[in-house]
């Protein structure tokens, strides 16, 4: 028997949609052990999916889409690498991504899997992607990851009552975008949140987030989710916890030194509390 132990993912930031600089994207996230999905093999499903080998398989744990968990790129990795690895064919993860057009905006759910941890994607050439656009509407490969660390933190996270964003809007969204403030969240990214994340320094990495959603593309998906997630963000920022909205939400997050530390963030909001994933996706054989 095999399984093969997936991952979601926190989504913190696109870094620049206009690509002034000749690169589009850029995006930084983390690896989440909880919610994951967990594929086995067995008789439930059969995979049909151009240039990956057909396997039968069981999906053993799963969870929502379209809530800014990543669940679209993390399936189809999934499933992808279940069905190389069954058939004893290596394949890099990356590939992989290719074959099922993922990453062709932000890399970070593809690295996520690869590698677990914090991971920092360093965009698109504007050579091979013209126009910003989400992965469902690109078929650019994943972007170079440039940075990867070990996540100190726990991260509580809480699917409230928001909306979901995709496909029609989410596009809109991205063409429509009017950004301000790309400059300052450059520099917040390098000199403030990546730096903090890398020394351990939870409170300039709060600080940094806390900034990051008022700014860039960031503050467009903010202002699309609904009064009740904005909400939820105030009264957590308000109990010393600054929250930051994963992809278009309705996913809330903040870090942790200790679950003891997240026991009263369940409490008063619901939730719940998730270790990082340093590891990446793993393939296990019984």
């Amino acid at each position: 028997m095999m399984r093969l132990i997936g991952l979601s993912r926190i989504h913190i930031t696109l870094f620049d949609l206009e690509g002034k600089y000749g690169r589009l994207d850029g995006g930084m996230g983390i690896a989440l052990a909880y919610p994951r999905i967990v594929i086995s093999s067995g008789n439930c499903n059969f995979l049909r999916i151009d240039e990956i080998p057909n396997v039968n398989y069981c999906i053993e744990e799963d969870y929502e889409e379209h809530v800014g968990l990543g669940h679209t790129t993390q399936l189809l990795l999934s499933e992808g690498k279940f069905a190389f690895e069954y058939n004893l064919i290596p394949k890099d993860v990356v590939e992989i991504a290719k074959i099922v057009k993922r990453g062709s905006t932000s890399g970070v759910g593809v690295f996520a899997f690869k590698y677990g941890g914090f991971v920092v994607d360093g965009g698109h050439s504007k050579k091979v992607k013209i126009e910003a656009l989400p992965s469902d509407f690109s078929e650019a490969p994943p972007p170079p990851l440039i940075a990867r660390i070990n996540f100190p933190w726990y991260i509580y996270v809480n699917i409230g009552n928001g909306r979901r964003i995709f496909g029609n809007e989410e596009i809109k969204a991205f063409k429509e975008a009017k950004l301000d403030g790309i400059g300052e969240l450059a520099r917040i990214v390098l000199m403030e949140f990546i730096p903090s994340v890398a020394e351990k320094d939870l409170e300039g990495a709060l600080d940094g987030l806390d900034r990051i959603q008022s700014l860039g593309f960031k503050k467009i998906e903010v202002s699309l989710q609904s009064d009740k997630v904005r909400d939820l963000m105030r009264r957590m920022r308000s109990k010393g916890f600054p929250a930051g909205l994963s992809s278009f939400g309705p996913a809330v997050f903040t870090f942790l030194r200790s679950r003891r530390e997240g026991e009263e963030l369940v409490s008063t909001f619901g939730g719940f509390i998730s270790d990082p994933n340093n590891t990446g996706a793993r393939v296990i054989w019984d």
